[in-house]
């Protein structure tokens, strides 16, 4: 087996063998607008906003909402329906923590496992991503969304080889719910060339101590690119808390 293609392998999300492509659709721009805020957390669904929004019917409205409440995305309040998951410095923290223990274990697995397909797939990757927009840009909304999947793509890639799919779907959704907090607190409007040069810089080494299986090297490399993006977004949270 590949076990590049476990990471890149797209797929609806849904448990059901067989979605409606009803469903998929409704669930995939939902997904997409709680991601990027689009939806703001704590905003109420209401089933007749969302069939006129998203051109959708109710079964597959409900089909859509039963999985993002499966991934966290929106929350069930009995007869009051769905809402958008609310954020906090308390739940961003906690998924920082278990995707720092499991992407470093997922990685250290991939440079062990990895073959040649592997190491392909990541260079192609970083050149992709390599190519989109940077954030500094103030790129419009779906040259943000493509830069994010490039992004989402290279750091799959990295990982793909660890050997188990559980730890990659594990990490995928814990990716999705971090993505949120980072556009949603919107770190990227504070930050300098010089951060989203160092940025730059990380995945470049990133790709190269991979490949070359350096895995200390790799390891720190990556821990210290995670984490200058989690101590952006951190203080977005504190500077909200002086106003």
């Amino acid at each position: 087996m590949n076990v590049t293609k476990l990471a890149t392998r797209r797929t609806s999300g849904f448990s059901d063998p067989q979605p409606t492509t009803l469903a998929v659709k409704v669930y995939e721009q939902l997904r997409r607008d709680i991601r990027s805020g689009a939806l703001a957390p704590g905003q109420p669904l209401r089933t007749e906003w969302l069939k006129a929004h998203y051109s959708t019917g109710v079964s597959p409205l409900r089909e859509a909402l039963a999985r993002l409440a499966a991934e966290s995305f929106v929350t069930a309040q009995g007869k009051q329906g769905f809402r958008v998951a609310e954020i906090s410095e308390a739940d961003f923290d906690e998924l920082v923590d278990i995707r720092r223990a499991l992407e470093a274990g997922a990685l250290e697995a991939a440079i062990a496992n990895g073959d040649d397909d592997w190491e392909a797939e990541i260079t192609a990757t970083y050149h992709k991503l390599i190519k989109a927009a940077s954030p500094a840009q103030g790129v419009d909304p779906a040259a943000e969304e493509e830069r994010e999947l490039r992004h989402r793509r290279f750091h799959e890639a990295l990982i793909a080889a660890c050997g188990s799919r559980w730890q990659l779907r594990f990490l995928e959704n814990l990716t999705s719910h971090l993505e949120r907090y980072r556009r949603i607190m919107r770190p990227a409007s504070k930050v300098s060339g010089g951060f989203v040069k160092a940025v730059a810089d990380e995945h470049r080494e990133l790709m190269e101590r991979t490949i070359q299986r350096d895995v200390k090297g790799a390891l720190s490399v990556l821990d210290a690119h995670r984490l200058r993006t989690y101590s952006a977004i951190k203080n977005q949270f504190a500077n909200a808390d002086e106003t």
